[in-house]
């Protein structure tokens, strides 16, 4: 009997080894994708046990797999990375085929013992690029493809060509030209030795003691490097453009910064370059890019023509079609790019191929930033290829130059090494700020000038994390400082006035208003007003109107806004930034006066100002996107309050290296966004939510936390919960809530009334009368304090221990408590017929429990009569009322109105599809109906009637409950041989 081809696939494969040669090849591949999006993933069942360990030592994005059905699992929940395949010979028919058009699939190699067996698949799909039965060889390709690929991941920002001035700056374009100020300043800072040594040390880092072929480049590279070698470090396949292109395309600041000597290197080298070519005469040079792109980038880059495009590293092209079309793959796009140098002047471009190690690439090197626009978007029937033609854009030099020179003129700082720290303040990057002005101080321990304005950056950027303790302790250093220069030299006056402003902020933060306002008088001493000069104007009444705000004169402090709100309207040049913030402060008063409308308006004038001109994760962003949740919420407008939570939580800065406080304002941006779910009644999302803001709050050191948070977030759990009827879950989270609340908030009398009432709620359903009525209590004190009393509350406090009473067969106080309930009622205005009818019925019921059928009878014709009188007839209450007397009735043995009050009740529920499906009366009608049969010795409906009784009281009550105990014995009354 022959044995199927997979057996004897299997068998050989087993005896294959793997040579250290090859592990090498395969380690060597693998760093080429470190850090990048790109996921490997091997499907065998018998891969060798040296290659496996390698791939879990060096990356967790290698993904090794030996049964189908986990490779197809795992596949399909990648949604964000590229993939490269690599399928052994026995699964490459069957998958090959069902993967290749999965879209985060780039390639797929096969791996096998026959090549001719396979080779068929590289031809009838395009993602299938190799087939190959050595290491040596699939480790290669391999390595080549990763190369190909990561040279081609780069991001592109679009913004359309119309923008020609500040004010038309679209989300994608704001984040562009924060890019370009921020690669304007790292080029300008000085090159120095201890640069140097900071990146190689990088490089030391990135590559760890587990590929050491790499750190032996790396130390080839410290003793050989000279700056004029610069294009030729980039173009080998070094340790050098891995790490420099990583940085760019993700724009890692921290990163860019280590590898700023190199960076400044390639650029004046590619200028050099450039000079070069102009002066040999080159008119309009056309160069060509092959890239590998999702049908969802093609999408949006047809409908980005006449538009502006710019990618965030270095621009990779070349001379040669064919070049750039094995680079594209089969059916992918290729980018054509024409420049006329005479038009554009300052664009930067050079032909490396001399200098490069391939020579054969015919490469052509663009600058960081460099600008295009899209002049068409096709597919080219004839070569298979999506094409782009782009040419370069000189006019937004005028757009970049601009942006330029407003952002820089924000930032009048003595040194271009403070400048960056600076930038990253305005860029909201504050974390990122107090590492870089860290490192700063120590580096210039000896010039007092330097250091007082790096604790100002340092008390500044503590400020914006709102870590006040650190950002008051750096205030304090820099006003000593300023206060010591100004006696010794006359300098430091103009920081001083800074300084007092900032820590009136901070102190206004903290609520320490009486040092708020003592710094910002001082502030105002430094500066007086001159109605000349702008600046010192607007200065003067944002000071005038944080004190005004810090006494409770919000009236006033919204007039010293608006005169600077009007100032910066027609200031020249444009400010966007400033007007944004004026406005912002403007909508936060009218936001805390209660003015909703006007906050809402004067908010959104501030989102549409920030988002043309901060960078995507700017906290002030995050924050103008939760104000304005918070006047939708408040005006009960939830959906809208939900798209601005989300928007919050997605514009906040990344939490990756992020502060406790940041993790805190994720985890506060969770529990409101579950909020809003939690009134839209979807329980679901809002327990996802608050789950994750409780996971989030647990990773924060107890030193930042705002208990705040966790009474919320342990309080609409406790809601949650107690809509999923999971009461006792509810009640942990309740009795969190409350024991927090009356530890750092006691005077919060009306919070612990409300979590005792949910409390109170969650004993009546679990059949725990007597605690009940002990929490309900509580909350009902509280509640009578009030002035004006919450009637509503106190009537339904009143019925909750009505109901309790009831339960537990004291009647007397049942009724007592219900009179009171009624007596609240009848007194509001006006008055709610209903609810006064179905409070008749309640102590008409509870009078019929203890005996005083009479009494029961009035109270609940009394009812009936209102809702009839007033053609209420569809209420949920009539149907109530109507099954009330039929049980009463009953008791009284008028087994004739029993039947008719019962059957009338059920008619009322039947008919009318808003009733509720699962009202207690419905299952006291069929008890009563199912009694009645029983005593008409008609078995079989009354056995029918208990069970539709006892199928719903089990989705309303706990199971011991004595309704669903009496309903079994009457079910355990009828025996199967009465039927």
């Amino acid at each position: 009997m022959d044995l199927p081809n997979f057996y004897h696939y299997n068998k050989l494969q087993k005896q294959r080894s793997i040579h250290n040669a090859d592990l090498q090849l395969a380690s060597d591949a693998l760093m080429s994708k470190r850090d990048e999006n790109i996921t490997l993933m091997w499907l065998d069942e018998n891969i060798d046990k040296e290659l496996r360990d390698l791939f879990e030592q060096i990356h967790d994005s290698v993904i090794v797999s030996t049964d189908q059905e986990t490779f197809l699992k795992t596949i399909n929940g990648i949604t964000d990375e590229k993939i490269l395949v690599i399928l052994s010979g026995q699964y490459s028919r069957s998958l090959a085929p069902l993967i290749h058009d999965n879209k985060q699939v780039y390639l797929i190699y096969i791996f096998c013992i026959n090549k001719a067996d396979y080779e068929h698949l590289s031809k009838d799909l395009s993602k299938v690029r190799g087939v190959f039965t050595q290491y040596s060889h699939l480790f290669e390709g391999l390595q080549l493809e990763l190369r190909s690929l990561v040279r081609q991941m780069t991001t592109f920002h679009l913004f359309d060509q119309k923008q020609v001035s500040l004010k038309d700056l679209t989300r994608e374009s704001a984040d562009f030209l924060w890019y370009q100020l921020l690669k304007d300043v790292l080029l300008a800072m000085p090159k120095t030795a201890d640069s140097k040594i900071e990146m190689i040390d990088r490089f030391r880092i990135y590559y760890s003691p587990k590929t050491p072929t790499f750190l032996t480049k790396v130390d080839e590279f410290e003793q050989t490097y000279q700056s004029c070698d610069a294009i030729r470090w980039y173009t080998k396949d070094s340790i050098v453009y891995r790490l420099v292109n990583q940085a760019l395309r993700t724009e890692d600041i921290e990163a860019l910064l280590a590898v700023r000597y190199y960076i400044s290197d390639l650029y004046a080298c590619l200028k050099k370059e450039c000079e070069k070519l102009k002066v040999q005469g080159l008119d309009v040079l056309t160069v060509y890019r092959g890239q590998f792109l999702p049908p969802e980038d093609i999408d949006k880059l047809q409908q980005s023509v006449g538009q502006l495009i710019s990618t965030n590293g270095f621009l990779s092209t070349t001379r040669s079609l064919i070049v750039a079309e094995i680079f594209a793959g089969p059916g992918n796009v290729i980018f054509e790019y024409v420049i006329d140098t005479h038009l554009n002047q300052n664009i930067i471009f050079a032909n490396i191929s001399e200098h490069s190690e391939m020579p054969h690439e015919e490469e052509v090197l663009f600058d960081i930033g460099a600008i295009f626009r899209v002049e068409k978007v096709y597919f080219d029937k004839s070569s298979g290829f999506w094409k782009v033609n782009l040419v370069a854009a000189g006019e937004a030099e005028n757009l970049t130059n601009n942006f330029r020179r407003q952002r820089r003129d924000r930032m009048i700082v003595p040194s271009i090494e403070q400048e960056f720290g600076f930038l990253l303040i305005e860029m909201g990057q504050y974390s990122k700020a107090i590492s870089y002005f860290d490192n700063l101080i120590q580096q210039h321990q000896n010039d007092d000038i330097f250091k007082l304005n790096c604790y100002y950056a340092l008390a500044f950027s503590y400020s914006g994390n709102h870590q006040n303790v650190k950002a008051l302790q750096y205030a304090t250093f820099a006003y000593k400082r300023c206060i010591e220069l100004s006696s010794n030299t006359g300098k430091g006056d103009r920081m001083l006035s800074r300084l007092f402003d900032l820590l009136g902020s901070i102190h206004l933060e903290r609520g320490e208003t009486e040092l708020a306002l003592k710094y910002y008088y001082h502030s105002m001493n430094i500066n007086p007003s001159d109605a000349d000069n702008p600046e010192i104007l607007v200065l003067y009444h944002r000071t005038k109107a944080n004190i005004c705000f810090s006494q409770g004169n919000y009236t006033q402090a919204l007039d010293h806004f608006q005169k600077r709100l009007t100032i910066y309207e027609n200031w020249t040049p444009y400010d966007d930034r400033a007007l944004a913030e004026s406005h912002s402060s403007i909508g936060r008063i009218y936001l805390k006066i209660k003015h909703y409308e006007q906050a809402f308006e004067h908010l959104q004038i501030t989102l549409e100002l920030f988002k043309k001109s901060l960078p995507t994760h700017h906290s002030a962003l995050s924050s103008t996107y939760l104000d304005l949740a918070n006047i939708c919420h408040c005006t009960k407008k939830y959906d809208l309050a939900l798209e601005y939570y989300l928007k919050a939580e997605e514009s906040a800065p990344t939490l990756k290296k992020c502060t406790d406080n940041s993790v805190l304002l994720s985890a506060h941006l969770c529990s409101l966004t579950g909020n809003c779910y939690l009134h839209k009644n979807e329980n679901a999302l809002a327990e996802q939510y608050f789950r994750k803001s409780l996971a989030l709050y647990g990773k924060c050191r107890s030193s930042v936390k705002d208990e705040n948070i966790l009474i919320d977030i342990q309080w609409n759990m406790g809601v949650v919960f107690s809509r999923k009827r999971e009461f006792y879950s509810a009640l942990e989270h309740y009795k969190e809530s409350l024991v927090l609340v009356e530890r750092i908030m006691p005077d919060e009398r009306i919070r612990i009334a409300e979590l005792n009432d949910g409390i109170g709620v969650c004993y009546e359903d679990t059949g725990q009368y007597d605690i009940c009525i002990e929490h309900t209590q509580k909350s009902l004190e509280i509640y009578e304090e009030c002035i004006p009393p919450d009637v509503e509350k106190l009537i339904d406090m009143h019925n909750t221990v009505g109901r309790c009473y009831c339960m537990k067969h004291e009647y007397l106080l049942a009724i007592k408590h219900r009179k009171q309930s009624l007596l609240l009622e009848e007194q509001k205005v006006p008055r709610n017929v209903a609810q006064i009818a179905g409070l008749h019925t309640s102590i008409g019921w509870s009078y019929h429990l203890n005996g005083d059928y009479d009494s029961a009878i009035d109270y609940c014709i009394k009812s009936s009569h209102m809702f009839e009188k007033h053609e209420l007839t569809d209420h949920v209450e009539y149907g109530n009322v109507l099954n009330t007397l039929g049980v009463i009735y009953f008791k009284m043995k008028d087994f004739e109105r029993a039947h008719k009050f019962c059957s009338k009740s059920m008619e009322i529920f039947s008919i009318n599809r808003n009733m509720e499906s699962e009202h207690p009366a419905i299952a006291d009608n069929y008890e009563t109906l199912g009694n009645l049969h029983f005593i008409n010795k008609k078995q079989t409906p009354a056995f029918n009637s208990y069970v539709l009784a006892l199928h719903l009281l089990k989705k309303i009550l706990p199971l011991g409950h004595e309704y669903i105990t009496r309903l079994r014995t009457s079910l355990s009354q009828i025996t199967e041989v009465e039927f």
